[in-house]
């Protein structure tokens, strides 16, 4: 393996670089990567990695990844590119880090760029998608379209790295029927990982003018959430797997509506354990017991303990059922049910 010795059993080190708005030859409606964080030159990432490391809990010991997030990677101009490319394939000789990964845009993907990328020791491309309705990404100002990311994505997986998808429900002109058609074609590209990011109106953006003028109208937060645990349902139930839901937290973020919570995340997960819940209770009454995975247990109590006040259970927890599993007792009767089976309720 290159980069040393990964010990079993410890998740792996992310470490972001930012390279925010670095690529990007236009701005898309929802966009102000300023927010976020200034972009980091190449000549710093070997430093930023070593501080990031020394902050970890067993980071030398974890499997370190180095990710380069808020720009359209491949994009950049050659010589920049080039640069970042250097500071990795250093790190990975040195064994400071075990590999790499990006984000880029459905229209910046080449053969050429992929090779480049994993002859220097990245495993894995993101690719903003978005949507899959060209009427959306019209709206939205894209700038792409759906061949765009059809042909992307298979290069990715013909390249030999891992392909990572990322959707935004909510966008401009997307009605349910749309979001839907929009997960049914991304499970056609078979992602490896996803992120679903539900769109929020960001401060100087085109989308907060289109907001303030009565044009555009965000989803709420329960539609968002929704919409979410639809779409992470449908791409878990595959083999993908979703590495985040929801903006992450930024002391920039100017946020003028629409469906941001710190723990958006938890609360999509809190949602689909509640309407099982709901499901098990109506069928044997309040007062069952229901069994779910040791690390499920706050996902099934609720947020803020919510679905534990409404529904009134008993709970224990069984680390032979899988994550998104339910079993229940009462008396002599059980019931089991999984998150697939409320998925015709969610939209």
């Amino acid at each position: 393996m290159q980069g040393g010795i990964e010990i079993a059993g410890l998740s792996p080190v992310v470490i972001p670089v930012f390279v925010t708005n670095l690529g990007c030859a236009h701005r898309c409606v929802f966009c102000d990567q300023g927010q976020f964080a200034p972009p980091m030159p190449p000549g710093d990432v070997a430093a930023h990695v070593d501080k990031f490391i020394a902050h970890c809990r067993q980071g030398s010991a974890r499997r370190r990844i180095l990710g380069f997030y808020g720009g359209s990677f491949t994009g950049m101009k050659d010589g920049l590119l080039e640069g970042y490319l250097d500071a990795t394939r250093g790190l990975i000789t040195q064994g400071r880090i075990h590999a790499a990964k990006a984000s880029t845009r459905p229209d910046m993907v080449s053969k050429h760029t992929l090779c480049r990328l994993y002859e220097a020791g990245f495993e894995e491309l993101e690719i903003g998608i978005q949507s899959m309705d060209d009427s959306v990404l019209e709206a939205s100002s894209r700038e792409h379209t759906r061949v765009d990311v059809i042909r992307a994505c298979a290069l990715v997986k013909e390249s030999g790295m891992r392909l990572g998808v990322q959707i935004m429900p909510g966008l401009p002109g997307e009605d349910i029927r749309s979001f839907k058609q929009t997960v049914a074609d991304v499970i056609k590209l078979k992602p490896d990982t996803a992120r679903i990011y539900p769109t929020v109106v960001l401060a100087d953006t085109r989308l907060e003018e289109l907001y303030l003028s009565g044009k555009y109208l965000p989803l709420s937060l329960d539609e968002a959430v929704r919409r979410a645990l639809y779409a992470s349902i449908m791409l878990e139930g595959e083999g993908c797997t979703i590495l985040r839901m929801g903006l992450p937290p930024s002391p920039g973020l100017k946020i003028i509506a629409g469906p941001y919570h710190e723990s958006f995340g938890f609360l999509v997960r809190s949602l689909g354990y509640c309407m099982m819940a709901q499901q098990i209770v109506d069928e044997l009454g309040t007062g069952c017991e229901l069994s779910v995975h040791s690390r499920a247990i706050p996902e099934l109590i609720g947020y803020r303990r919510s679905t534990l006040k409404a529904l009134r259970f008993s709970f224990s927890f069984d680390d032979t059922l899988p994550r998104g599993y339910i079993r229940a007792y009462v008396s002599r009767e059980s019931a089991c049910i999984q998150l697939q089976d409320i998925l015709e309720y969610i939209l």
